[in-house]
């Protein structure tokens, strides 16, 4: 969890950069650590969560899902626990935000 807690707290820089490079190794990076979570702890990590990490892992999870792959039930999970505990508002804001992850 500390471990995609750090890498969340870094993503807003990699977000106002324009290297999609960099973009591409940090997402590698945060999909490398949810996959180390498993399935049965997502809740509670969500649980842990604020606002603010949890609308950038949705970023990620919504780019996770930009091409099939064997996680993307994984992700589809990660996307409906985020929804329980911070509902629609959560959803907007990462769709509307121009900056991408």
């Amino acid at each position: 969890m500390s471990d995609l807690n750090g890498l969340l707290s870094e993503a807003p820089a990699v977000m106002n950069g324009k290297d999609a490079d960099a973009k591409t190794a940090h997402a590698t990076k945060v999909f490398a650590s949810i996959a180390r979570i498993d399935d049965k702890q997502i809740d509670a990590t969500v649980d842990k969560m604020e606002q603010e990490p949890a609308d950038i892992l949705l970023k990620y999870v919504y780019r996770g899902l930009e091409e099939p792959t064997d996680n993307n039930a994984s992700l589809f999970k990660w996307q409906a626990k985020i929804l329980d505990k911070f509902g629609i508002g959560s959803v907007v804001r990462v769709l509307t935000d121009r900056k991408t992850v």
